[in-house]
């Protein structure tokens, strides 16, 4: 059986020389790996709502704000996760998978809007072709 984090973080404290690590530290652990638990389980809303309660002050650990991020990601959310990545970037600027997580989030954004476009390109071909009859239509019946 896996221990849970907080006794690990207490045994990690004990060997080096710490009495104890401080409750919230705990707190903010404990609920990282069950937000992480349930995002891995699928149940990303969830772990949304329990990542939003730690994420709300500006010293917030960058691993809550990270795995928020993976979160919204994981949800579609592209432009919410892209925000996040960079508040983590500002704090930690040589972080490489940061860095990788925006330059994916822009190919993302770049790739849907391509889509976007291909998508209603028929649609709007069959409104210029639609709009061309008509006024063919009007004009030569006015003339």
């Amino acid at each position: 059986m896996q221990e849970p984090e907080s006794y690990l973080l207490e045994k990690r404290a004990k060997l080096h020389g710490q009495e104890s690590i401080p409750a919230e530290q705990t707190m903010v652990t404990d609920i990282l790996v069950r937000a992480g638990l349930l995002a891995r389980r699928g149940d990303h809303l969830e772990a949304e709502n329990l990542l939003t309660t730690l994420s709300d002050s500006d010293s917030t650990r960058i691993e809550v704000i990270d795995l928020l991020a993976k979160v919204y990601a994981q949800q579609g959310k592209i432009d919410e996760a892209q925000a996040l990545w960079l508040k983590a970037l500002q704090r930690d600027p040589s972080n490489r998978h940061f860095l990788s997580a925006l330059r994916l989030c822009a190919c993302y954004k770049k790739s849907r809007c391509e889509q976007f476009v291909l998508r209603y390109l028929w649609l709007l071909l069959v409104v210029v072709v639609w709009f061309l009859i008509a006024m063919a239509v009007i004009l030569s019946t006015t003339f």
